[in-house]
């Protein structure tokens, strides 16, 4: 408060009205915002020195806000722009180190592909799924989700199919850890995998779907049910079919589905079936 009083005094005490906002707010900033030489105000948080700015460098700020204009620009484009615009966005995600950056251009990229298949774009959202930022992994997953909607005829679908075979690799490789002190990070790997199954729901039913969520939908140590109820939406959202949050009835669907029974369960009503979810939620 006494360096607030030090940068007001110069310029009277009506300037403490505007000087204490926007102390405040800078200091809820994690980067630059206010440029000035002023040496008393360089040492406000959200301030640097105008100096230092270099002509034509955008900041991590602009150029997000950039690239998600391109995005925005790109999902109305026609496919030979989006393409270019795509080719852009790869470059941008390629060349950065700031993971928000990488971030915006991977939901970018999930713009332009929603309705054109760009098989540059894939192989860089294929390969973010492995980044070490869980953001950037979790914008990959919901990309290629959309990308794989998107990709309905016969001779997409080998692409589509390519995509979830990932999925259920990737789902694989981020099994919980049980060392000690891996809470958080088990955290992590539970919401990218909970990613993975909201947008494996995003595609057309198949047999390789049902497999990977029928995996998804076994116990497993230390999950705390949470990926056996997203698994049980995705089949529900997949194949239209109700049997609520009942892993019985579901295993026997799958069951039916994979030639081992011969027709499926009866689905159960619509209030039996909000009564389930109820009971599956009380339950966690």
């Amino acid at each position: 408060m006494r360096f607030i009083m030090r940068v007001a005094m110069p310029f009277g005490h009506r300037s403490l009205v505007l000087i204490l906002p926007l102390f405040f707010l800078a200091a809820g900033c994690n980067s630059a915002f206010w440029a000035t030489d002023n040496d008393l105000l360089l040492r406000l948080p959200g301030t640097e020195r105008r100096s230092d700015q270099i002509e034509g460098i955008l900041r991590p700020w602009e150029r997000i806000e950039r690239i998600a204009e391109k995005g925005k620009e790109g999902a109305k484009a026609p496919p030979e722009e989006k393409k270019i615009l795509a080719f852009q966005l790869i470059e941008e995600y390629n060349r950065s180190q700031d993971p928000l950056v990488r971030r915006a251009a991977l939901r970018a990229l999930g713009q332009i592909t929603e309705n054109t298949a760009i098989p540059s774009a894939l192989e860089t959202l294929l390969s973010a799924l492995h980044e070490e930022n869980l953001g950037n992994r979790m914008a990959a997953a919901d990309a290629l989700g959309m990308y794989g909607s998107m990709v309905k005829s016969n001779e997409m679908k080998e692409v589509r199919l390519g995509i979830l075979s990932v999925f259920s690799e990737t789902y694989r490789e981020a099994a919980f850890s049980s060392d000690a002190g891996n809470e958080k990070e088990n955290n992590e790997r539970k919401d990218f995998r909970l990613s993975l199954l909201r947008n494996a729901a995003r595609m057309d039913d198949s047999p390789q779907l049902i497999e990977f969520l029928a995996e998804a939908m076994q116990d497993e140590p230390l999950d705390d049910g949470a990926l056996r109820l997203a698994a049980m939406d995705a089949l529900a959202k997949v194949t239209g079919k109700n049997y609520g949050a009942d892993y019985e009835l579901w295993s026997t669907y799958v069951a039916y589905r994979q030639g081992k029974r011969d027709r499926p369960p009866k689905e159960i009503s619509g209030l039996r079936s909000a009564l389930n979810l109820q009971d599956s939620a009380l339950l966690k």
